[in-house]
């Protein structure tokens, strides 16, 4: 072969190596709570993100490689490359991601968002990058929060006696308050759960209400405001994240903020859309007054919630009064 001939087959090989080395795959995890705006945010992110890298990067997404909980502690290890991670499998090892859950302190997703850059964007990165070893590229919330059960619950009262299955660990003492049992269920099996009695009361977004077919095992929704803010963030191991070529970085952070705001921009309308289906499908849907919520939260009720939660942090070694306190005073402000 000519020596330029050879010499030009060697370069392109070469180059052809090098492009090679530049394409990246990440293995994510999630859970797949069907019917939920996190679900329909997360199935946009693979398409999205090869486009916007322009095929370098590709998102290969699974929901059974690791059980949901487990998770955070596979990114940190390295058995997943990262994780659409829901705020409350950390409620035992990394409480302060579930500030959203502390009853009365924040009820409204439009104020949470205008409080992440401010505030809790850096707080919940914070945790990320130290307990998981984890970058945090972009949060989210699921749609407003209900309660699903086969009677009415109109009153405070109505809640004593009833078995409930929560899905954090702040709701379910705010409810252990009220006279209500909270009750284990795993996530999915909570439908046939409240079809057979096992529980009365079923805590959960109005998404996940009618892409787990509620309204075919109970008629009544009641929306009371109880961990309205529950996020979720989508993390990446930072080996992971410090292999990927540098001029990336900055096109996969701006293309998942954007995704981040589209996903804020349609919650309102995400959210009635969803109570708007379950109406038509039968169920009966109860907005707890002013004065019922005022119950709800109440010092009596709530005191106890928060010292237990900042208790939690004391142990993680996080400081959950300092947040709070943050919180309070930057809710004036926005």
């Amino acid at each position: 072969m000519h020596m330029k001939s050879l010499m030009a087959c060697l370069l392109a090989g070469m180059l052809s190596v090098s492009a090679a080395a530049q394409n990246v795959k990440w293995t994510i995890g999630w859970t797949n709570a069907n019917g939920s705006s996190y679900v329909e945010t997360i199935k946009t992110v693979p398409a999205r993100i090869e486009a916007a890298t322009k095929g370098r990067l590709k998102i290969e997404l699974y929901d059974t490689l690791v059980a949901g909980a487990e998770q955070p502690a596979a990114v940190r290890d390295g058995r997943l490359d990262g994780s659409f991670a829901v705020s409350p499998w950390l409620s035992a090892e990394a409480p302060l991601v579930n500030f959203g859950h502390l009853p009365g302190l924040l009820t409204d997703v439009a104020v949470y968002q205008k409080m992440l850059d401010p505030l809790l964007r850096e707080e919940t990165a914070k945790v990320w990058a130290t307990k998981y070893k984890a970058v945090q590229l972009a949060t989210g919330v699921f749609e407003d929060q209900c309660i699903i059960s086969k009677v009415p619950l109109h009153t405070v009262a109505d809640f004593a006696g009833k078995k409930i299955r929560v899905h954090n660990t702040e709701a379910a003492a705010l409810m252990s308050k009220l006279g209500a049992v909270p009750t284990p269920v795993p996530f999915g099996e909570i439908t046939p759960a409240l079809q057979r009695g096992i529980v009365d009361i079923v805590m959960t977004s109005v998404g996940t209400a009618n892409g787990f077919g509620f309204p075919t095992v109970a008629k009544h929704l009641s929306i009371w405001r109880v961990g309205t803010v529950v996020p979720w963030s989508f993390v990446v191991n930072q080996g992971v994240w410090d292999k990927l070529p540098a001029d990336l970085k900055p096109v996969v952070e701006s293309e998942f903020r954007k995704i981040e705001n589209e996903h804020f921009a349609r919650h309102a309308a995400f959210s009635k859309d969803s109570i708007d289906r379950l109406a038509k499908a039968g169920m009966t849907v109860y907005v707890a007054p002013p004065e019922e919520q005022a119950k709800m939260f109440a010092p009596g009720n709530v005191n106890a919630v928060f010292e237990n939660w900042y208790s939690l942090n004391e142990k993680a070694g996080t400081d959950g009064r300092a947040l709070v306190k943050k919180i309070n005073e930057l809710k004036g402000k926005v």
